[in-house]
């Protein structure tokens, strides 16, 4: 048996000897690749701010996951010419299989190194990755410009892209030849060193990137060109959008349905911006314009905090959960007490850049795309960019890294600065320079201001507050949350009664919620890509401030509907593509029918969730092959109605939410493709 098996190992060493040369290749390409990522990771963008904060925690998977694919690819390409010279059966026509192939794999990486440095400059250019839609964005000869000016301009170093297009062939080409020297095999039976090294490592780095220390914003950021060209050509193509000819319906039903949950006639949608493929887009009328309300909010010129709380989900805040004492929420729940309330808040995206998005763009999160890199290239405009280009000064301050998931491309577009530092990421830290900054430095600079912070001590998996017991940590999830939550709770209330006695606070709104909740077993589900039920979708959401009476509204309410209502808090009324309502419009208006009619619209990671005419669907998208319905009033989702317990009003009712989720979703998903 032995000898047989040692037969077959030099039978199969020996047809793949005259195939050698790809190994010394893939070893000079993956060289040019590890130089490529340390020049893109360890740099600043063009604007002279670092790319990623935190390039340590990139690099190394950076390496791997080139590894990973060039040995792949590798693999393919031995394998089709051992199969080739096999059928070719001569030596001689074996030996010009090998050669061919040889050639063939060698063109394959010089088209594949240029257009990774490309795909890299992409990225510090416009913060997303290279994708045939980013090509037919900018297609045109202005574009290819415009590039040459910011290649001149380049705050990292100018030019620097161009020299290494010039020499990365040519280097390749001389580490290769260096290899050969190098190797040397031996005739007959071998195994090389550095083909067991190879194995070995393409092992190990299998195991660190998918198994020892994984990261979907981290392996989405650094996706190879190959993998991206794969998922362009393939991947998307087997998803069902909006086709041009459906436009005209789509929009429509949206329309019609936007303007009967308004209860209004204070927006029109621009005929001339719908022949232009923008169904979303819509005009304030004189009336709202020339609104008294409207202009003495405007005359205000309220200041804004906008708190983000990481994973605050709504099942264990204690406003919102009476039953559960003692409360881990106990600043929050005195601060809600004397604001507007809305208790049937729903996120529009998970994780963090899904929540963080929806609530700037006022559109739910994409179905299927990863958004924040994949359509970082689009125009997107947010109620922030109105505030900033209307004279606020505008301050993002996040505890977590923005850089990590691409969140730091989309803020820059739109806030005057962002603030971040590496040794502020718990929220104690992060809060003392939050008050500092607000208090000492924006308030100060005689405009009026939007200061946004984004929290990240409770963060999966709940144990990152500073200060925690061994036995804290410990404890189940379902109780260590309530441990962080209740942490991130008291920083919040540092932040407050440190401001809450200056003049200028007054004169400012305090917005409060989560960017999403956290599943922990509820309905099944104990993970983020699980579904859209109450214990990711529910969350906090209240407004303190000026003029604003203590309320709790149930009506339905989702983060898309955050960006006109800030808007409308300031006193702008500005041509828009949100989807999203004004929250406040019954407060603002002179008479508006009771109840108010609401919607809430989200997205989540292959699953989706509507809330209209007291329902909410939860469904699989977009296949919804699986859903459950649930009341509105329901917000904790403990009685589902099945469908042989529904009378025929309420299945109407949910074939109806089918149809409508499907059709909000094709116009949200085709607007954030196509941007303004």
């Amino acid at each position: 048996m032995k000898p047989n098996i040692l037969n077959l190992l030099k039978k199969t060493a020996a047809s793949f000897a005259p195939f050698q040369k790809l190994v010394l290749i893939s070893l000079a390409a993956w060289t040019m690749h590890i130089i490529l990522r340390v020049m893109l990771l360890f740099r600043s963008n063009p604007y002279g701010f670092p790319f990623v904060s935190k390039p340590d925690w990139f690099i190394f998977h950076a390496i791997c996951l080139d590894f990973l694919w060039i040995v792949n690819a590798l693999a393919v390409f031995a394998i089709v010419g051992c199969v080739i010279a096999k059928i070719a059966g001569k030596a001689s026509r074996a030996a010009t299989v090998a050669k061919v192939t040889t050639i063939l794999y060698a063109v394959f990486h010089a088209v594949i190194l240029p257009f990774t440095l490309l795909d890299n400059e992409v990225q510090r250019f416009l913060g997303g990755h290279l994708s045939f839609g980013l090509m037919d964005t900018y297609k045109d000869t202005s574009s290819i410009a415009m590039f040459y000016d910011y290649v001149a301009n380049d705050l990292s170093v100018p030019y620097l892209q161009f020299v290494v297009l010039a020499l990365m062939l040519p280097a390749t080409y001389g580490l290769y030849r260096l290899l050969c020297k190098w190797y040397r095999p031996n005739d007959g039976f071998y195994v090389k060193k550095s083909v067991i090294a190879m194995l070995i490592f393409y092992i190990a780095s299998y195991l660190f990137v998918y198994v020892i220390w994984t990261g979907n914003a981290r392996m989405t950021k650094l996706r190879p060109v190959v993998s991206l060209v794969y998922k362009d050509l393939f991947e998307a193509k087997k998803v069902e959008g909006l086709a041009e000819a459906d436009l005209g319906v789509y929009r429509t039903a949206y329309q019609n349905l936007w303007q009967k949950i308004e209860g209004d006639s204070l927006w029109e949608f621009s005929d001339a911006k719908e022949g232009n493929g923008l169904p979303l887009y819509r005009v304030p009328s004189a009336e709202l314009l020339n609104s008294e309300k409207l202009k003495a909010q405007r005359e205000m010129k309220p200041n804004f905090i906008l708190v983000l709380m990481e994973s605050q989900r709504g099942l264990n805040v204690g406003y919102m959960n009476p039953q559960i004492q003692p409360t881990p929420t106990p600043f929050m729940d005195s601060l809600a007490a004397s604001s507007h309330v809305w208790m049937r808040m729903h996120t529009s995206g998970v994780p963090t850049t899904g929540g963080v998005l929806s609530t700037h763009l006022g559109i739910p999160h994409h179905s299927r795309l990863a958004q924040a890199t994949d359509l970082a290239h689009v125009t997107l405009p947010s109620f922030v960019s109105t505030l900033t280009d209307s004279g606020y000064s505008t301050h993002y301050m996040s505890a977590a890294d923005p850089a990590w998931d691409n969140l730091g491309v989309w803020t820059a577009k739109w806030y005057t600065a962002l603030h971040y530092n590496r040794e502020r990421e718990d929220d104690s830290t992060f809060m003392d320079h939050a008050i500092e900054y607000v208090r000492d430095t924006l308030s100060k600079e005689g405009k009026p201001f939007l200061a946004t912070l984004m929290t990240r001590s409770n963060h999966y998996p709940f144990n990152f507050a500073a200060g925690m017991t061994d036995e804290q940590k410990k404890l189940p999830l379902q109780e260590r949350i309530n441990v962080t939550m209740g942490y991130a709770d008291r920083q919040l209330a540092r932040f407050i009664r440190a401001v809450e006695n200056e003049e200028w606070y007054k004169n400012t709104y305090v917005i409060v919620m989560a960017d999403h909740g956290f599943p922990l077993g509820e309905n099944g589900v104990s993970t983020m890509n699980g579904g859209g039920f109450s214990n990711v979708s529910w969350i906090p959401f209240f407004i303190h401030g000026k003029g604003l009476d203590a309320a709790r509204d149930t009506t339905t309410a989702a983060q898309i509907d955050i960006a006109p209502t800030v808007l409308e808090l300031a006193g702008f009324a500005v041509p828009n593509i949100f989807m999203g309502h004004n929250l406040l419009r019954e407060h603002m208006a002179d008479s508006v029918p009771e109840p108010v009619a609401g919607l809430s619209l989200g997205a989540y990671s292959g699953h989706a969730a509507i809330g209209l005419d007291g329902l909410r669907l939860v469904a699989k998208y977009p296949s919804q092959e699986e859903t459950h319905t649930f009341a509105e009033a329901d917000l904790r989702q403990e009685k589902e109605l099945t469908r042989d317990q529904q009378s025929e009003e309420i299945r109407k009712k949910e074939d109806y939410l089918k149809a409508t989720l499907d059709t909000l979703l094709k116009i949200s998903d085709y607007s954030l493709e196509r941007g303004l």
